[in-house]
């Protein structure tokens, strides 16, 4: 602010025309002369460049400040770190003091702030702890494993025993015979364990004579393998039936195997081996099975695995004696060995 400007009365406009001379307001004549209050250009210069405005005065730092430089110096409640010269110095720590104070005290060393630093822990512990938790999650393994197992083989037994009474037609008892040294039997010698046996099912009348093989199959389809069971006369070469047990293939598709009884029904009475037909090619030859529209390969994959089942032990169904089963009246598939 100019020394001329400061002269000037008040403008009109802001407090309208001057009637006391340079310096007096209107009005105000009991006021000093407005000379004599203001400060001068010396007074408001600061070294920091510039005028501090009216009433101002040199610049000085705020409390605050020089508080702020009091901790950062020397701590709370310590003074500022001057050297020579006037400018603050800021401590510095090294290292080997934080690790001697540390030992001193008889714990970890302190971070910045305080705050303790977080304490090693050792690898023994660690391996210790993961360890102990493997140990444990093995365990519970082993106990549900043990639980459930049981479980699953007796429900797999009973499916497995309908499967065998539907493809056989409803027979009045069956028993397993075993595939051993490349002949059938139903007699095992001890010490061999017969889940490790390939076998096959020969199913009863109620005058017990024998009916039929029902075998079980498995073979690639279209996605993934196919087990069935199949009802078999060796003495006519003839099929009694047929069942898939397990597939993983296309829902809406590949799964009419199981669903579409014409596919499923064809396998009644069907002469071996088996030859498949597409619809219009179908001739109603009693080795002909009519194959499902869309579902070639699935349906295919079926005859094929039935053919190569009959083709590896057909002959040896063919001249099997059966030594009789178990007794006339037996329920079906009440052996143990069905198991």
């Amino acid at each position: 602010m100019s020394h001329d400007i400061r002269k000037e009365g008040v403008p009109p406009e802001k407090g309208g025309e001057s009637t006391g001379g340079p310096g007096k307001d209107p009005g105000r004549e009991d006021l000093p002369d407005r000379e004599e209050v203001m400060p001068k250009d010396h007074e408001t210069f600061t070294p920091q460049g510039g005028g501090a405005g009216t009433g101002a005065g040199p610049i000085r730092e705020l409390p605050a400040v020089q508080e702020a430089s009091e901790v950062v110096a020397g701590g709370v409640g310590a003074g500022p770190a001057e050297m020579p010269g006037g400018e603050l110095k800021l401590p510095q720590v090294a290292p080997e003091r934080v690790v001697a104070e540390a030992e001193a005290g008889g714990g970890a060393a302190e971070g910045i702030g305080g705050v303790p630093a977080r304490p090693e822990v050792s690898s023994f512990r660690l391996l210790m702890t993961l360890g102990v938790a493997g140990a444990l999650a093995g365990a519970l393994l082993v106990f549900v494993f043990l639980w459930s197992d049981p479980i699953i083989q007796a429900e797999n037994a009973r499916v497995l025993r309908e499967a065998v009474t539907e493809v056989l037609k409803g027979p009045d008892h069956f028993e397993s015979v075993f595939l051993l040294d490349g002949e059938l039997t139903t007699q095992v010698p001890a010490g061999v364990d017969t889940l490790d046996l390939d076998k096959v099912f020969l199913g009863y009348d109620q005058e017990g004579n024998p009916i039929g093989f029902a075998l079980e199959a498995e073979g690639f389809g279209f996605q993934d393998i196919i087990s069935l069971i199949f009802g078999y006369d060796a003495m006519t070469g003839q099929l009694l039936g047929m069942k898939v047990l397990r597939h993983l293939e296309t829902p809406g598709l590949g799964d009419k195997i199981v669903k579409d009884s014409a596919f499923v029904g064809g396998f009644e009475g069907v002469e071996t081996p088996i030859e498949g037909r597409r619809p219009g090619r179908f001739t109603g030859d009693p080795g002909q099975v009519e194959t499902i529209t869309g579902v070639t390969i699935s349906s295919v994959a079926v005859i094929r695995i039935i053919n190569e089942r009959i083709a590896e032990l057909g002959d040896l169904l063919a001249a099997y004696e059966p030594g009789g089963g178990g007794p006339a009246g037996a329920p079906a598939g009440g052996e143990e060995e069905d198991q």
